[in-house]
């Protein structure tokens, strides 16, 4: 379950011409939506925003493939991310009047849980081309490949929370197992992420 949909309108759909003003006034109203959701969402997508940039602006790859590999798998996300941000706010508000009919309120709930499930899923994703633009990309942009990584991570950890605020009233066990199977994988790349931005970080000091 998490709050609000990011860069979008009332409707919950995200929008080409939505500004960043808009959607940060948005995220500030007292509408339940966008929210901590989306937050994470576009946290996400923002990384692989980073990520196809640093690909696209390097010269020197280990091999012909590795570039236009990184680029599609990393453009692909940011559009899934901004996908999952909606998908977020539109499941919490079914949650809510779920709650409200008193009605579906369990699937509600797993409901509720697939987007940031699906973030998580993603984030992972994304560590191994993150790896490759960290190791070859051009060192002039390295400050973005570090950001990423910091994004990437935040992506990872805000997903958790929301994942977990589901998993505690869902009383499917089997679900719950599952989901905290994707919780602790994606997990063990924050250690990771952690040590990439503080490695570019000394190399700038």
């Amino acid at each position: 379950m998490s709050n609000k949909s990011p860069l979008t309108n009332t409707t919950s759909k995200t929008t080409s011409n939505t500004t960043i003003a808009d959607y940060l006034s948005a995220l500030a109203s007292r509408k339940s939506t966008p929210g901590g959701g989306a937050v994470a969402a576009i946290s996400g997508a923002q990384a692989a925003a980073l990520i196809s940039m640093v690909a696209e602006l390097t010269k020197t790859f280990p091999d012909k493939t590795t570039q236009p590999e990184v680029i599609k798998l990393a453009t692909e996300a940011v559009q899934r991310f901004t996908d999952l941000a909606d998908q977020d706010a539109a499941a919490f508000a079914a949650l809510m009047q779920s709650y409200k009919n008193k009605t579906d309120i369990q699937s509600g709930l797993q409901s509720a849980a697939a987007p940031p499930l699906a973030c998580l899923e993603l984030s992972a994703k994304l560590v191994e081309p993150l790896l490759v633009i960290q190791l070859h990309g051009n060192p002039n942009l390295i400050t973005d490949t570090g950001i990423a990584a910091l994004l990437l991570r935040d992506t990872i950890i805000s997903s958790e929370l929301n994942v977990l605020i589901n998993l505690r009233s869902i009383e499917d066990e089997l679900f719950k197992q599952t989901a905290r199977a994707t919780v602790e994988t994606a997990k063990q790349h924050v250690a990771l992420l952690d040590r990439m931005a503080a490695d570019i970080t000394r190399q700038l000091s």
